[in-house]
């Protein structure tokens, strides 16, 4: 008597369903693809393990037992379950659920290269149950955060330097120096300057910035600090300080000349923002789709500006 189903059973049932429904073994032959005396042995295991006669076969043609009948209803019922079941383990593997933490420098928001707004819309869009967790941190700290696993994705301005870490870079954003209308090198900005001056001048301290090609030949003095991009825009404006900012973070105020760069051409430089995971994350679904998505859609961009340049 069969007392649990297994998955030959199953197989058994879809073989008895088809020579129900062709009305004879024989008949089933071109539907099953197998010959009629392999069909007529599984029909015999089928009813060694139900315990019961299904059918009658033989000179008299084929026709159903009534145990049979019960059976093909049940069987009719068994295989709808375990389609329906099939049809949703597909559906769940094909579903990426989960939350991606993803960590940005600050700043980022105001280059029109950056895609991650997009990015998300998408995901969303294609991904209705994948969720996202997005924080703001220093460059300097973002590279730990993934080591340690706080975070699975690092926007950040450089590199990664682990071998535990993989990076790709999604664009270059250019660094300036800059000063505000206050400062007394605002008039002679941007090439009116002797090198040797930037020396003198007071420097903001800071998380974000990343080291210039500057000639210093001692570290730059500086009474400022601050751990965002928005506290270095701060000290530039009031006039007081020096610093590096993003040309994409301060060019409405470039337009609007309440900023000047100094020296743009020789002491300007381009830094990578990358994208930053743990190489263990390489069969985490929601990260690898997430960083997936997002090196596309920068490919796309660098590909548009190549061709717009050219």
């Amino acid at each position: 008597m069969l007392t649990s189903v297994r998955n030959a059973d199953v197989n058994l049932l879809q073989v008895f369903v088809a020579v129900a429904e062709s009305g004879g073994i024989s008949a089933a032959q071109n539907r099953l693809g197998v010959a009629p005396s392999t069909i007529g042995t599984q029909i015999a295991h089928l009813e060694t393990r139900i315990g019961l006669r299904l059918c009658n076969r033989g000179r008299s043609g084929f026709s159903l037992t009534p145990e049979g009948d019960v059976v093909l209803s049940a069987a009719y019922e068994l295989l709808r379950e375990h389609d329906r079941f099939s049809r949703r383990i597909y559906k769940l593997e094909k579903e990426v659920i989960g939350r991606v933490r993803i960590s940005v420098v600050d700043g980022l928001v105001h280059d029109p290269r950056f895609r991650l707004a997009d990015c998300i819309a998408r995901l969303r869009q294609e991904y209705p149950r994948l969720q996202f967790e997005i924080q703001q941190s220093a460059h300097k700290q973002l590279e730990q955060k993934v080591v340690t696993g706080e975070i699975d994705i690092a926007i950040t301005l450089t590199p990664p330097t682990l071998p535990s870490l993989s990076g790709h870079v999604l664009f270059e954003e250019e660094e300036l120096i800059c000063c505000g209308q206050r400062h007394e090198l605002f008039l002679r900005a941007p090439e009116d300057i002797d090198d040797a001056e930037l020396e003198k001048f007071d420097w903001v301290t800071d998380e974000y910035s990343q080291p210039g090609p500057t000639p210093f030949s001692v570290p730059p003095i500086s009474t400022a600090s601050t751990s965002t991009i928005e506290g270095v825009l701060y000290y530039v404006l009031a006039g007081t300080h020096i610093a590096y900012l993003p040309r994409p973070y301060v060019q409405h105020f470039l337009d609007s000349d309440q900023i000047r760069s100094i020296l743009p051409e020789k002491y300007g430089f381009k830094i990578p923002v990358s994208l930053v995971s743990h190489k263990s994350t390489a069969h985490d679904q929601k990260t690898v789709l997430t960083r997936k998505i997002l090196i596309e859609m920068h490919n796309v961009v660098e590909n548009e500006g190549s061709l717009s340049d050219s």
